[in-house]
């Protein structure tokens, strides 16, 4: 199992700190409270801050937490014309990378401008997330929050179809957001992913998805031996999620889908891709024939979940 990509290593894991590369490109700033020097800023320059071959625009907005000035990637479909709420995916990205590097790899781009929802990517400060990396997990969580309620005040935006999407390190970032913002985001889906055993209690389910390749560290532990194997993650999940009974299984090609209905229509759902790598599935990193599209995957999977109360 290779975990570094070729190159810049795109989505590598180890130390689970995500780099980024983006310069801010106008946008408003928020404050969380008054500072006493100025803030340490997080961004960096992107070789390509703005680009996008997919019908809609972009967009990057700052906003200050903790003392750090951080910024955000946000793509906004040609068909949002503001006059009535969309759906939003916070996208998270891997290591080393931004959320532009991360929009571009993936194409996620695309599938927001079919499908109509707003595609929202944060960045991750000095080269990590920070909570991922071992350090305190709630100025990441503040992190995130502030940038769902600022995207509310700027765009129209469905509040019970808000969304996170990680890969690789992202992805324990994104487990972290669904055990603590509940409140705020609907459902989870990850994509090569791991999660860390920190106490996890969302105030109601969150439905998760899970995509793996059965080549890519199934079992945990790597490169750190506290991260949570698949199938251990999946039965944490069934048990948080309150899900009963035996999954339903169906196959397509070479994934294998295991779904299991839990409390107040929440559902968890493991996509195993046989022979599988660490990749972001359907993209041009390491594929192996017959992979699954998981932009079509995901969206499918946010888009047929019950709408939460």
């Amino acid at each position: 199992m290779n975990w570094a990509f070729a190159g810049r290593r795109w989505l590598c894991v180890v130390g689970f700190g995500l780099s980024f590369e983006l310069s801010a490109c106008g946008g408003s700033t928020v404050s969380t409270g008054p500072s006493l020097s100025p803030p340490e800023d997080c961004r960096l320059a992107s070789p390509n801050p703005s680009s996008t071959s997919s019908g809609g625009s972009v967009e990057h907005a700052n906003l200050t937490i903790d003392g750090k000035l951080r910024d955000y990637r946000l793509f906004r479909p040609s068909a949002h014309a503001g006059e009535k709420p969309v759906p939003m995916v916070i996208a998270l990205h891997g290591t080393p990378m931004s959320a532009d590097d991360f929009a571009m790899l993936a194409h996620f781009d695309d599938e927001a401008a079919t499908a109509g929802f707003l595609a929202v990517y944060p960045n991750g400060c000095q080269g990590g997330w920070g909570y991922p990396d071992g350090g305190p997990k709630a100025p990441q969580v503040d992190f995130i929050s502030k940038v769902i309620d600022q995207v509310e005040r700027t765009y129209q935006v469905d509040t019970k179809r808000i969304f996170v999407v990680g890969v690789s390190a992202g992805s324990v970032m994104a487990y972290r957001l669904a055990c603590d913002l509940s409140n705020q985001i609907a459902a989870i889906a990850s994509v090569s992913g791991a999660m860390k055993p920190d106490d996890c209690s969302p105030t109601r389910p969150v439905s998760v998805l899970e995509m793996h390749g059965t080549q890519d560290c199934w079992g945990g532990g790597c490169p750190h031996p506290e991260l949570l194997g698949v199938d251990t993650l999946n039965q944490r999940w069934r048990t948080i999620d309150g899900c009963t009974g035996d999954p339903t299984i169906s196959q397509v090609g070479i994934t294998t889908t295991s779904l299991w209905r839990c409390q107040d229509g929440s559902v968890v759902r493991l996509d195993a891709i046989a022979g599988g790598h660490h990749t972001w599935f359907g993209s041009s990193f390491d594929p192996v024939p017959g992979e699954p599209d998981a932009n079509k995957t995901i969206w499918s999977f946010f888009n047929s979940l019950q709408q939460r109360a």
